[in-house]
């Protein structure tokens, strides 16, 4: 088995949960991924950049360019934009979804179609580590992130518009030091919300 992370990012927090958990402490919850994906209230001036650049316009089915993902990462960096940690497995070179990644990727569309987070707009972002070639770690991110967004939106009340994946490939590498590391190996789920009523 193939082992795909999820991150979703909330601010400055990180939660790591696993999809294996052995243990129930392990499991992440509805009430965990809602918490950290939940957008924060800011105080007065926080989080304003002066002369930002417009937000990138992401659309469901759309494949950005480079220029484009490098984009959506720097305002989800910069904006402190929700996120969390999931691991999700996939079998070597496939975006099919394994029956051991259900019990997460359950949680989470429960998460997403909670009543804190239904109507919100999200991004779920595939990266890879960076062994093999850039340009086919980036189509297969692209397809499993697509393959996640598929499960969510076929069984969960979660609008298609609301909903987008993109493939990251290796170009957002978490942990740019280890280019081989499973860390690197992950999906993003971002709320893209306040980004997307701009």
């Amino acid at each position: 088995m193939f082992k795909l992370s999820f991150v979703i990012l909330a601010g400055s927090s990180l939660l790591l949960l696993s999809a294996l958990g052995g243990q129930a402490g392990d499991a992440p919850t509805v009430e965990d991924l809602v918490d950290k994906l939940q957008m924060k209230p800011r105080a007065p001036g926080a989080g304003v950049v002066a002369n930002p650049r417009p937000p990138p316009k992401v659309k469901g089915g759309h494949k950005l360019t480079a220029k484009e993902r490098k984009d959506v990462a720097e305002t989800a960096r910069r904006d402190a934009l929700p996120t969390a940690d999931l691991e999700v497995y996939f079998d070597f070179n496939s975006a099919a979804i394994t029956p051991v990644a259900l019990p997460v990727l359950r949680t989470l569309g429960e998460a997403l179609s909670d009543g804190r987070l239904v109507g919100g707009t999200f991004i779920v972002g595939g990266h890879t580590d960076a062994k093999g070639e850039a340009d086919y770690n980036q189509s297969l991110s692209q397809r499993r992130a697509a393959a996640v967004r598929d499960f969510l939106i076929t069984n969960f009340p979660i609008t298609p518009a609301k909903l987008m994946a993109i493939g990251y490939g290796e170009e957002q590498l978490k942990a740019a030091g280890e280019p081989l590391a499973a860390v690197n190996r992950r999906v993003q789920v971002i709320n893209w919300t306040d980004v997307a009523g701009r």
